[in-house]
This record gives structure tokens, sequence and C-alpha cells, in this order.
């Protein structure tokens, strides 16, 4: 199967997960044998099971952040579950947020130092070429520069590209609409 195939068959597969309104439709069973709440979290911070988000994740990865998700839960809960449920959900993609949000920070300031700094080495490289007849050392100082460059591009091109992406992902799941739905039992 060749990329356009495989781009006409991903194509294919969010048309038909798209509903009449345009979200991309996922429906999560939540069923009698499912686990839904994670048994390591307490009452007054419990927290959804880590398959149910696992499972969302993974149906919506190759949904385009700019298509909007409908979650839909299949299962018997009360009203009041149902609300819990929406601000448990709420809460965990608001945390990865921060997370996100704390990895771009820090992938800016690692950017911002190494720039300087192997600009820095950079022009003490160049100084003492001009000035020094210590070939090693000015060698040193420019693989060190050099080096120190290549790693704040890097950090610009390869890194920062996949934290947007994860952010405006998140930000697709932060604003997902949360349904309800009880199957009949037959």
């Amino acid at each position: 199967m060749n990329r356009k195939q495989r781009k006409e068959e991903l194509l294919k597969y969010i048309e038909r997960i798209r509903d009449d309104e345009g979200f991309a439709v996922v429906d999560v069973s939540l069923g009698k044998e499912v686990t839904v709440y994670d048994p390591l979290s307490l009452k007054g911070q419990r927290d959804l099971n880590g398959e149910i988000y696992e499972y969302i994740e993974a149906q919506t990865n190759v949904i385009p952040a700019n298509v909007p998700l409908r979650i839909r839960f299949h299962g018997d809960f009360s009203a009041e579950e149902q609300e819990e449920i929406r601000q448990m959900m709420h809460r965990h993609y608001v945390m990865k947020s921060f997370d996100i949000s704390w990895d771009l920070i820090a992938n800016f300031k690692k950017m911002l130092f190494l720039a300087l700094f192997g600009a820095a080495m950079l022009a003490v490289y160049l100084s003492l070429a001009l000035t020094s007849n210590n070939a090693l050392m000015t060698e040193i100082l420019s693989v060190i520069g050099s080096f120190s460059l290549w790693e704040a591009v890097d950090a610009l091109l390869l890194e920062r590209p996949g934290l947007r992406r994860d952010n405006r992902n998140n930000e697709q799941s932060l604003n997902q609409r949360i349904e309800f739905v009880r199957d009949e039992e037959e």
C-alpha cells in the first residue's frame, strides 16, 4: 500500500466516524466488565481508569486537531456520575495541558541557553583562532560551540513542533463533547 492509498484510507476512516454536525465520534463501552474508575484514586480525587484515556487517545490520534471530538460513553450512569466523569476528564486534560506547557517552556529555555552558549563558544573560538597558536584548544571550542548550536536547532526544529502538535491534540481533547448513551439490554 503506497502513501496515497494510506492517506485515502485515513480520510475514509475520518469521514466514516464523523457525524452530521462534523464531530468525530468515539464510542466507549463502559459496561459491567470495565473498571470505570482508577482503583488507586480516592473518592475526593477519583479519576477514570487510565485504559479509558488510552483507548480514547488511540482512537483520536489520527484525527486532525481541527476536527471536533464527541466522546459517547455507553453505560448506565446517574446524572451525578455523568457530571463527575465530565469533570474528571476535564481535569485530566487540563493537567496534561500544564505538563505540555511546562515542556514547551523547558524546551524554550534549553534552546535559548544552548544558542547563547554555542554563540559564546564560537566567539571565543574565533578570538583564540586569530590571536593564539593553540590549535587543539580552538578546535575543542569550535566543536563545543557547533554542537551547542546544533542542539539548539534540534530543540527548535525537531522537538518543538512535536510539543506543539501534542498541545493542539490536547486542546482538541479538552474541548471535546462528552455524552452518555444508555444501552438497552437485550
